[in-house]
Formats: C-alpha cells, structure tokens, sequence
C-alpha cells in the first residue's frame, strides 16, 4: 500500500502481497523451532518524535496510515494523533472499526487494547473544512 494519498497500482499490490507472504512464512518458521532456545526480544522499532513528521493525511475520507500485523497475545495499541484543524483516527481490526477518536490541534494519546492476532489498520481523516490529521502508533 503507498503512503501517499494516491491509488495503489498493481506493482504497490504485489509488493505488499510479497511482504506479507515473508511476514507469514516468518512465522510459520519461528513456530517450527519454538521448542529449542529461546528466542531473542522482538525488534523495537523507533517512530518519528516529531508530528510534523508522522504519516498524515487531508482527506475527508478514511485514509489508512500505518499498519501492524500480530501475533497471538494482548497487547496494547498506543496512538498518539495532531490535526492542523480537526480530524478522526481509529483503529481498525481486521476489517472492522475497533474505536474512533476525535482529534485536535493538541497532541493527543489514545490506548486500545487487542487480544486477538489480527492486521491492524490506523486510518484518519479530516472532519474540519481544511488541515491535516497526523498519526503514529505503536504496540506495547
């Protein structure tokens, strides 16, 4: 899926299809040798400190920004949303709308817990006649 506010082609398509299919056979192969030694700590990853840096969109329309796919257990999903006017985000599992938060000029934190292995979508979109809505996520 691209990150900018254009249609996928079919190249952005199988791109991502490729990339699912490494995280799926990623994970089949990491369940094959669950019983030898302990697996390292998941990789953290580091988001953008700044919101003008965040991923963000001006649409009036839902507009997927970033996306998780998960694994077995609950975890907490940490949003942390600005708009220039204002704006929606929620989440999204598996297709179906989990929660959604209006958003502000503030710089705002919201948390949603998960319990089941899903793929989370976080979409926004702009509810204001003008502005831009800004999001980063992370799961803890």
């Amino acid at each position: 899926m691209s990150r900018v506010n254009q249609p996928d082609t079919l190249v952005t398509l199988l791109r991502e299809i490729q990339r699912r299919l490494r995280v799926l056979e990623g994970t089949r192969h990491a369940t094959a040798f669950a019983a030898g030694p302990a697996a390292p700590a998941p990789v953290q990853v580091f988001q953008p400190a700044r919101p003008q840096d965040w991923p963000g969109t001006a649409a009036a329309d839902w507009t997927p920004l970033v996306r998780l796919l998960t694994r077995p257990g609950s975890f907490v999903v940490v949003l942390e949303a600005v708009a220039d006017g204002e704006g929606e985000v929620r989440v999204v599992v598996d297709g179906e709308p989990a929660e959604t938060v209006a958003v502000t000029g503030e710089v705002s934190r919201h948390e949603t817990e998960v319990t089941v292995s899903a793929e989370l979508v976080v979409e926004a979109r702009r509810t204001g006649a003008a502005g831009t809505v800004r999001v980063t996520a992370f799961a803890r």
